[in-house]
């Protein structure tokens, strides 16, 4: 994976549009690090708020050609960028907003998390996007179950709850960018901020009731392997 360069503000007409998205989005982010929402609640949320978004829009308002074309592509995995609204760029948000770019045949890799959860809205390409619940986990692999397996393009918002749709993995069909809402340190009491639990799904052994034994891998590995 690389880190692009940070960037964006709301620009041209769209930007009031894209203003007050980003303070709905920031509101049900809030509403669940408080606590007031469950994680459902917020995935449903989440769910209706960016279904209706038009992709258009919303990549206007954020300058995605500007953006994207600092970002570029990573020979391996995905590049990344956050973007940045608000006056002077130094908004304060109960989420972190972050364009990811992958190119064609790349993948965003199948991994696992622990204390955040996120979604993710495509705002060009097509990805194969394949998610999991993560059952249980131990230091050396995830049980998980299948969940999700289809194509999926504009508009095709898909998110993680802290056990459900837990596990995903994105290919990219052609060059393709997604628009992401993540939020961690959702439980203040956890030992990490937050985890990732990169995973070697092609070495998966069976088990009972659909169930899935998955080796945990390190990111070298996982990249040279999917990325």
């Amino acid at each position: 994976m690389s880190l692009g360069s940070t960037g964006s503000v709301f620009a041209g007409s769209v930007g009031r549009k894209v203003e007050r998205l980003v303070s709905k989005i920031d509101e049900l982010s809030g509403s669940l690090r408080g606590e007031v929402l469950s994680v459902e609640e917020w995935r449903s949320g989440i769910d209706q708020l960016l279904s209706a978004v038009d992709v258009q829009d919303l990549m206007r308002g954020i300058d995605f050609d500007r953006l994207a074309a600092r970002t570029g592509f990573a020979e391996l995995g995905v590049s990344t960028a956050r973007i940045n609204f608000g006056p002077g760029n130094h908004r304060q948000l109960s989420f972190l907003p972050k364009l990811f770019a992958v190119d064609t045949g790349r993948s965003i890799i199948p991994h696992g998390h622990a204390n955040m959860v996120s979604a993710h809205l495509p705002l060009a390409g097509e990805f194969r996007l394949r998610q999991y619940d993560q059952v249980s986990r131990d230091e050396h692999a995830l049980i998980i179950r299948p969940t999700v397996d289809r194509l999926i393009g504009a508009g095709d918002l898909s998110s993680i709850g802290e056990d459900d749709d837990n596990v995903h993995w994105f290919i990219a069909e052609v060059p393709s960018y997604t628009f992401d809402v993540i939020i961690t340190g959702l439980d203040h009491e956890a030992e990490h901020k937050y985890e990732i639990f990169n995973l070697d799904i092609e070495a998966a052994e069976t088990k009972s009731e659909g169930l899935l034994s998955v080796p945990r891998m390190s990111v070298p590995e996982a990249l040279k392997k999917y990325g």
